[in-house]
């Protein structure tokens, strides 16, 4: 019986399966040459790594529609002329019980489709190793993983809908569909989103089996019904969570300055379609031009339109050029953590005797088993990472890695480097310059735990950045690393943003939950504090 079932679907969907197969070889072909463009236009090709790497930007994501495309109409090549010819109700009636014939329909389905995704991902994977380091293609590998077993689940997902009777529950199933889509279509995949696809993947089967049960008028007892509010549940808190993290608009009630003129913290406070107050908390409230009078370190490009600089401020004149120079900010958000999937580093080599930064052509990883150091047209650089090997050992690194921060871009008028913490909670400092590569152990208040760094190099060489500790103690680093904590009262790291600005006299920083807002205003000679000030939504 299983025999003449796999006999009557491969009638089915064999010109299908070849004209996908002819179709896949084309797109496939298309991507290779689309590839090979884009690492032959581009000096250093290192770049396409730092896209992939820092950027998210994958050459292959768009593919997994093509996954998608093929699963949802091998659905409707399989099951829709079933449907149209009604022949639904004489397959039920085959002399198998009922779960055995829809398992054997996905089983033959499966074969085909696991068949074609594996040629797909195969494909992928051997176009894009001769271009990228193994630790990529791992990524590759596991993201084509992932991209069959989405578009397999849509196959047996589109297969439920085709053959399910009752509107409602038609509604239901589109819906979970659609949620399972929205929080499966993206760039990024770790073990939770495996475990929760795999859990999917084994209950769809039900999905589609209480679909045919609807041809009968009947449906599965309660094991499924459970079943299907929990997937569905699942589905949509992960909606909710996509949502907020990834389309959800930023929106800041109120921006909060302080004003050296009037020793004291005005307000912006946003009611949204361009409405605004402005004003001083539980004082008085003013019209923009005063505001803007009030704050001339942040309006001073209209000061100096207006031939209003320089400006006297407490007695002390402030030229155009203090005010520009003095200008540095730094910012925080709680997205800022999320780790790449793989520590792979552009490693900059600026040199003395030229002015500008170039992309360089290696990038560095530390990783379980050492250090390694990649350039595209020599791949794995074994002298190079031998070296790198040997200074981590000399320093007694402790493998694996716990973080690694730094800025990744050379649009910047210095190289820091990176701030590595190795697994005994060490900070080391990585650089290379003029060919020389310089690791050196940075002090820091061992009883921390820190959580992230921001390192930003800047003209002016005294600030490099900021971390932040498990506890959300929040620490300014100087030019050489030493950490200088700020007392920022109920600053959690795990779920508000923060944005650091220096003008000629202070130090301000402002962060907020979206719901309660916070400024602290500090001296730059001494990083004592002046005042603070919070205001609640």
């Amino acid at each position: 019986m299983f025999q003449s079932i796999f006999i009557k679907e491969w009638l089915k969907i064999k010109s299908f399966l070849l004209f996908s197969i002819l179709t896949s070889i084309i797109i496939l072909g298309y991507f290779a040459f689309k590839l090979n463009f884009e690492f032959s236009t581009l000096e250093p090709e290192s770049m396409m790594w730092y896209r992939f790497v820092q950027l998210e930007q994958k050459p292959y994501f768009d593919l997994i529609f093509f996954y998608l495309i093929f699963g949802c109409l091998f659905a409707l090549f399989q099951f829709l002329p079933e449907l149209i010819q009604k022949r639904v109700k004489v397959t039920i009636h085959l002399p198998l019980n009922l779960l055995q014939i829809v398992f054997s329909h996905i089983f033959i389905g499966l074969v085909f489709i696991i068949f074609y995704y594996s040629f797909i991902s195969l494909s992928i994977l051997a176009i894009c190793a001769h271009y990228y380091p193994e630790e990529i293609v791992q990524i590759i590998f596991k993201d084509t993983l992932a991209f069959s077993l989405i578009s397999i689940i849509s196959y047996i997902l589109v297969s439920a809908l085709i053959l399910e009777q009752n509107k409602k529950v038609l509604f239901l199933k589109a819906l979970v569909s659609v949620l399972f889509l929205f929080v499966f279509i993206k760039k990024q995949f770790f073990i939770n989103d495996f475990f929760i696809l795999f859990t999917i993947l084994i209950f769809s089967p039900f999905i589609l089996l209480d679909s045919f049960y609807s041809v009968k008028q009947q449906r599965l007892k309660i094991f499924y019904k459970v079943g299907f509010f929990i997937i569905s549940f699942i589905l949509l808190s992960s909606s909710f969570l996509n949502y907020k993290e990834n389309y959800q608009k930023e929106f800041y009630k109120y921006y909060i300055f302080y004003s050296d003129i009037l020793g004291d913290f005005v307000y912006q406070k946003n009611f949204g379609e361009h409405r605004f107050e402005y004003g001083i908390k539980n004082d008085r409230t003013f019209l923009q031009k005063e505001y803007e009078s009030y704050l001339p370190f942040v309006y001073w490009r209209d000061l100096d339109i207006q031939k209003k600089l320089p400006v006297t401020i407490n007695e002390r004149v402030f030229t155009k050029d203090e005010i520009k120079d003095s200008k540095l900010g730094f910012d925080y958000n709680y997205k800022l953590l999320k780790k790449q999937e793989t520590e792979l580093y552009p490693l900059f080599n600026p040199q003395t005797n030229e002015g500008m930064i170039k992309f360089p052509e290696e990038f560095f990883g530390i990783f379980k088993d050492g250090a390694k150091i990649y350039d595209f047209d020599n791949d794995h650089l074994k002298e190079d990472s031998k070296e790198l090997n040997k200074k981590l050992q000399e320093i007694d690194f402790s493998y694996p890695v716990k973080n690694i921060w730094g800025k990744t871009t050379n649009i910047k008028p210095f190289d820091l480097g990176y701030l590595i913490i190795d697994n005994k909670n060490r900070l080391f400092n990585l650089k290379k310059e003029n060919n020389n590569i310089q690791i050196k152990e940075i002090e820091y208040p061992k009883n921390i735990d820190i959580i992230y760094i921001n390192i930003a190099e800047n003209k002016q060489q005294n600030l490099s950045g900021y971390a932040i500790d498990k506890n959300s103690n929040f620490y300014l680093l100087t030019w050489d690393f030493e950490f200088i904590k700020l007392d920022l009262k109920e600053f959690d790291y795990k779920k508000m943003r923060l944005k650091f600005i220096a003008d000629p006299v202070n130090y301000l920083i402002r962060y907020d939950d979206q719901k309660n807002y916070y400024a602290v205003i500090y001296s730059k000679n001494d990083y004592k504090k002046i005042k603070e000030i919070n205001f609640k939504d």
